[in-house]
């Protein structure tokens, strides 16, 4: 089931679209992200998106891959024009008055997805890195912090701490500790 999270002020709805309608065509633009080249045209996460700014039109949002741990899900983010959109495991952030204007989120497999309210960013992480995105796009990204299984533990307004698997010491989780403003690792 498609978690739709939008609790932060936007200018948009998001449906998603169970099936083709019985015509088998849309009287809205058909957009594809990213344009297919070796996919399937109907392989992805198809969303019908209404902007109060421009026109609606249905976007299809290719997945990564499907087995778990594969995330779906639509969020708010802190520009009201624009949505971020994961795709078992894809994840797109997408202007939606002008959904020409999207980039992909550079992390894959994105496994985790959170709001930071006080620093106004998107988080988003895989099994080793971290990304942000603020108001303008993408923000930082971070060095490998761990080998896999990261786990973010806790979120301040300076830092972002969590876990990951080391495969030097497998009896141990190995601490991270990422700047929150630029995604520098405080932990060498």
């Amino acid at each position: 089931m498609l978690d739709i999270d939008l609790e932060l002020p936007h200018s948009y709805e998001v449906d998603e679209i169970p099936e083709l309608p019985g015509t088998g065509q849309f009287n809205l633009p058909l957009l594809y992200f990213p344009r297919p080249k070796a996919r399937p045209e109907h392989n992805g996460l198809w969303l019908r998106i209404r902007s109060s700014k421009g026109k609606p039109w249905v976007g299809v949002f290719a997945f990564l891959y499907e087995s778990y741990p594969a995330m779906t899900k639509v969020m708010s983010t802190f520009d009201p024009d624009h949505v971020c959109i994961i795709a078992k495991g894809a994840g797109y952030i997408v202007n939606t008055a002008e959904p020409d204007m999207w980039q992909q989120i550079p992390i894959t497999p994105v496994l985790d997805v959170r709001l930071i309210r006080e620093g106004q960013l998107l988080l988003v992480a895989d099994h080793t890195r971290l990304a942000a995105f603020d108001k303008t796009g993408l923000a930082w990204c971070s060095p490998r912090l761990c080998w896999d299984d990261l786990r973010i533990s806790t979120i301040t307004d300076e830092v972002i701490e969590g876990t990951g698997y080391d495969p030097t010491d497998p009896s141990v989780e190995r601490p991270f500790a990422v700047n929150i403003r630029t995604g520098e690792s405080l932990i060498s």
